[in-house]
């Protein structure tokens, strides 16, 4: 008799999960809230899915889960979807999406190996209780019960809540004993003073961004920094995001405009443009070099005056110029919200964890994906992690080992 497992969540963890626990052969049943599963799925990378990176790299990833390591560095993006018929292609930075350039189509190859393995699926149903008894596990669904002789907790964490990962796991599971760690969103705007970036909205610029607490730097990732009415957003300030939910106002992000000068270099070259353009407006005196309005409002915060000849800046003015340029520092008034956060940093903690992602505690569960609290960069680090744990927890799940 073939061994039935549950999978709570039909995203990419639990997919990938119940199609390895199906190859396995167990009976395998997928329990989604939503009304179809992947809905997550079909947001991420615009819509294009960035499935993975080429190569592994673990500086990427966040958390306290290390078995995390050996999971992926056994993972093969590009080899586990050409074995549903979906094929890919990498771009210039090492990102790898599939070739037809749509989510759709990956969430169409989960489905169809789903389907092909007969793995049936309940949508519309949220689980509002576990319970362990007999060997057997109950799921409680509102009045039903679903039960298998393992479970896949494979609900996703906290952010984006309109795609079903509301974090209503995880109070369940603390009562349980799992231990949580604090739950923050991450890869989402961070917001500063709106009277810093009101009149930037819309503009985007290339920069070296820099974490900031008080004297200390936490992290520096390099590429285009997009301005909104209320915060800093682009793929580099996305990376940051998480110390701006740990340290909060106490947080700040400094962009470096002209990383690839140094000090002496910036000031000739702004030596050189006071020369050229000394008789026209200060306002005028960065053209070409940065979009206007960024240039303009650097003269402003330097204390000068974008109408005045830039050849009446004073020496002060034009020493703020010269730091802004390399420090130009933006503070940060708290954390974006859950429902702009592409990624849930934190989760059921490693300690609560085997090796196989098996639970420490009862016998017979599983977590895979976002649940745990592990969580990586921009650039299909956070869904390699969800196809190699779901597939990490399925096969185990089905074999009924733990390790």
């Amino acid at each position: 008799m073939s061994r039935s497992v549950i999978v709570v969540g039909g995203g990419a963890s639990g997919l990938s999960a119940a199609i390895a626990a199906a190859e396995h052969g167990a009976a395998v049943t997928v329990l989604e809230r939503l009304p179809r599963v992947g809905k997550k799925l079909l947001l991420t990378g615009n819509g294009r899915c960035n499935l993975g990176h080429e190569g592994f790299a673990w500086q990427h990833y966040h958390g306290t889960l290390p078995q995390g390591r050996r999971i992926m560095e056994q993972f093969d993006v590009k080899a586990y979807f050409r074995r549903f018929g979906l094929y890919t292609r990498t771009d210039s930075e090492g990102r790898i999406y599939p070739m037809s350039g749509t989510a759709a189509s990956v969430l169409d190859a989960l489905r169809f190996a789903a389907a092909q393995r007969d793995v049936q699926t309940e949508c519309g149903v949220q689980v509002t209780g576990l319970r362990h008894s007999g060997g057997k596990w109950a799921v409680q669904c509102g009045d039903a019960y679903y039960r298998a002789d393992a479970v896949i907790l494979a609900a996703g964490g906290a952010a984006a809540p309109s795609c079903g990962t509301d974090g209503s796991l995880f109070p369940i599971l603390q009562k349980m004993g799992y231990t949580v760690t604090r739950l923050r969103p991450a890869l989402c705007p961070v917001p500063t003073d709106p009277a810093r970036v009101r009149a930037l909205k819309g503009l985007r610029v290339r920069a070296d961004v820099t974490a900031r607490h008080g004297d200390r730097d936490l992290k520096t990732e390099s590429g285009e920094v997009q301005f909104t009415d209320s915060a800093l957003s682009g793929i580099c300030v996305f990376n940051l995001a998480r110390y701006a939910a740990q340290y909060g106002d106490a947080a700040a992000l400094s962009l470096d405009l002209l990383p690839d000068l140094d000090d002496a270099e910036t000031a000739s070259l702004l030596k050189n443009l006071m020369r050229q353009r000394g008789t026209l407006p200060a306002g005028d005196l960065l053209t070409g070099l940065l979009p206007k309005r960024i240039a303009e409002t650097l003269i402003r915060q330097s204390g000068g005056s974008c109408n005045l000849p830039a050849s009446e800046c004073s020496g002060e003015t034009q020493r703020s110029l010269l730091r802004l340029l390399h420090d130009w520092t933006f503070p940060v008034t708290g954390c974006a919200s859950f429902t702009q956060a592409q990624v849930t940093a934190g989760g059921i903690a490693g300690q609560c964890v085997n090796r196989d992602l098996s639970s420490k505690l009862h016998s017979g569960l599983y977590f895979c994906g976002e649940l745990l609290d592990l969580d990586g960069d921009c650039g299909g680090w956070n869904l390699t992690w969800c196809w190699a744990s779901g597939r990490c927890a399925g096969e185990n799940a089905a074999k009924g080992e733990q390790t």
